[in-house]
């Protein structure tokens, strides 16, 4: 009988402290128990085959934030609950990439690897973390096909001015590009440069559209394309805006080298 009572008040201390087995909610209970403990022993977690979730920096919303977001909502993805990717051209954006990975370390706090597509110049900076996925989530990134979604920009950075300029050229540095605008009128040759955004996501369109104009920039919108055409103009995008991305940088600087 003693032993009978004995094993029941243990039962019943077990309960208490994990939740009953045979509910969601105790289970629940139970996991975030067990899982507590094995962060505090992460060997002995990785000695029977548990899997942690990797601790990551939860930033503040800032500017830097703001433009990460625009580099994921141009080339970045959620492609599940696990992992992010940004993609980039191996050829041309190296430095870029590397701003980029500069960028989830002081944010986040996380590893990364680069992953080269063998059939052409493409490749991915890869990040695996739950933890990440579920913070940008939160933020208003979507997971999944950005274009079935239609993404658009978080409604924290439409709040604040400094906040947008910054998506602006997170957006502008990944889908945007610089090049030289070329004519012929009545046999004499004309050329200037041209800043073009492209993307099949309307809402973005429509967020880049109506950020320029905002700022006194006179864009075009024409399908999925935002184009500033003025050569004045692109010399202020770049002054008042500006630019991380370098390729995009020795672009300009080729076409206005006469510039201090």
């Amino acid at each position: 009988m003693l032993q009978i009572t004995k094993a029941r008040l243990g039962g019943l201390r077990r309960i208490q402290l994990y939740g009953n087995p045979g509910t969601f909610l105790g289970r629940s209970k139970g996991g975030k128990k067990t899982t507590s403990l094995f962060r505090l022993n992460p060997s002995y977690a990785k000695a029977v085959g548990f899997t942690l979730r990797k601790e990551i920096k939860y930033p503040k919303k800032s500017k830097e934030l703001a433009e990460f977001m625009g580099i994921m909502l141009g080339d970045g993805g959620l492609p599940g609950n696990h992992q992010l990717t940004i993609t980039f051209n191996y050829r041309t954006d190296r430095e870029y990439a590397r701003y980029i990975c500069d960028i989830l370390k002081r944010l986040f706090s996380v590893n990364y690897f680069l992953r080269k597509r063998r059939k052409n110049n493409g490749a991915d900076i890869v990040v695996s973390s739950s933890n990440l996925v579920d913070f940008l989530s939160e933020q208003g990134l979507t997971k999944g096909n950005k274009i079935r979604n239609q993404i658009d920009v978080p409604h924290w950075i439409k709040r604040r001015l400094e906040f947008q300029i910054a998506c602006l050229r997170g957006l502008m540095d990944t889908d945007g590009s610089i090049y030289l605008h070329k004519y012929c009128i009545s046999g004499r040759n004309y050329q200037y440069p041209k800043i073009c955004f492209t993307n099949n996501s309307k809402p973005l369109l429509h967020f880049v559209f109506g950020m320029l104009k905002r700022l006194n920039f006179r864009p075009c919108l024409s399908g999925n394309n935002v184009s500033i055409y003025s050569k004045f103009e692109v010399r202020r995008y770049f002054k008042e805006i500006g630019t991380h991305n370098l390729k995009h940088k020795n672009k300009f600087k080729n076409y206005f080298y006469n510039l201090n």
